[in-house]
């Protein structure tokens, strides 16, 4: 089956007008000289744009399902994301009681088995090897040391992201261990020193979690994680910019600090509330009140994870930053892909690859999605 779509593409470096031909689930064809266009074409909206799919590298929930809590999380989840331009996701599984997780990830991933939509790409993995003095609205008792983790009982062929605090006893030889199996390791929740940070970290297969969140604050003496975040153009960054967790200002701070925009990664940490009704909402264990622009711990103002979307997250960082269009796109899209190495499946309006595609209207509103050529939203 072919399909051709015209209009405005987004790719890696520039707005341009062209088609995309996709054919039997991949994108053939990228034609950018409108002496070259084929006839036939679905013509979009002069002000819409045809972008690549997102990819969500955190995500803790969404639509009254948390990866946590809910064996039957994903396929609703997957159901849910193509509203909002998400194509892939890692699910991610927070802080639960260590002996938990190979029988929890093995439920999650029986019950996504045919789902439709948006495609699960491998889950992540946040606790529970957080500092204690940085989890957030995390399980503090359930907290453990590197030192103290049977790699076999905890990760499985399934899991794609651990992120944990290196500073934590066995800190070191837990990277190791991590990357010598493939994976990709995320520093969140931490403390850790920036010359500390730095000694061990792996740009290749490394990302510094959720900027300014959950991470002491830049000092003149003491950088920290947050100072290796603004200062090495060479570490993978993930940022939730949705103007709460990170004002705007702080947003345009980091965005001119990382001078390598290739680095930087949107991710939602969305909540088990996002995509609901605004109001007070039981969620395994905790209630959580879903308010307009955020989800806090019901009675507290302790966020817990975002109700932002990816769509969302370039429309903010453009008018935060004023950064072009294109960029904005590539931190939701192709940076992402490339930390997971999926750049040559992935990420991109690039021939050869997955027709993974988002089409955009002039507010980013999603009005089409596409997922392996298929039509899955709008």
């Amino acid at each position: 089956m072919t399909e051709t779509i015209q209009g405005n593409l987004a790719l890696p470096d520039r707005i341009v007008h062209g088609q995309v031909v996709i054919r039997d689930g991949r994108i053939s064809k990228i034609i950018d000289t409108e002496s070259s266009f084929v006839d036939g074409a679905t013509r979009i909206p002069d002000d819409h744009l045809i972008a690549p799919g997102f990819i969500d590298v955190q995500i803790n929930g969404a639509f009254g399902k948390e990866f946590k809590s809910d064996a039957d999380a994903i396929p609703v989840v997957c159901q849910g994301l193509p509203k909002f331009g998400t194509t892939s996701f890692c699910p991610t599984v927070t802080t639960k009681p260590f002996l938990e997780y190979p029988s929890h990830l093995r439920q999650l991933k029986a019950a996504a088995a045919g789902a439709g939509g948006a495609k699960w790409i491998g889950f992540h993995l946040e606790g529970p090897f957080l500092n204690p003095g940085k989890v957030g609205a995390q399980a503090a008792d359930l907290m453990m040391e590197p030192i103290d983790c049977d790699l076999s009982s905890y990760v499985n062929d399934d899991v794609r992201i651990v992120t944990f605090s290196p500073e934590l006893d066995g800190g070191e030889q837990f990277i190791k261990d991590l990357v010598d199996r493939g994976l990709r390791v995320g520093v969140g929740h931490s403390l850790i020193s920036y010359e500390d940070l730095v000694g061990v970290f792996d740009a290749s297969r490394m990302m510094i979690v959720h900027v300014y969140n959950a991470m002491s604050d830049l000092n003149s003496r003491n950088p920290g994680v947050l100072g290796a975040a603004l200062d090495r153009d060479d570490y993978f960054c993930s940022i939730i910019a949705d103007g709460i967790h990170v004002s705007p200002p702080s947003v345009r701070v980091f965005w001119k600090c990382k001078q390598d925009k290739s680095k930087v990664m949107f991710i939602t940490d969305g909540s088990a509330v996002a995509g609901l009704d605004e109001g007070i909402h039981q969620i395994g264990t905790r209630s959580i009140e879903k308010r307009p622009d955020r989800a806090v711990l019901e009675g507290t103002e302790t966020l817990v994870g975002s109700i932002l979307t990816l769509n969302v997250a370039v429309r903010n960082m453009i008018e935060f930053t004023g950064c072009p269009t294109y960029e904005a796109i590539n931190c939701a899209s192709r940076n992402p892909a490339q930390y997971l190495g999926l750049s040559e499946e992935t990420g991109e309006l690039r021939e050869g690859l997955a027709a993974d595609i988002a089409i955009l209207d002039s507010d980013f509103n999603v009005t089409r999605t596409y997922v392996n050529g298929k039509q899955v939203w709008g």
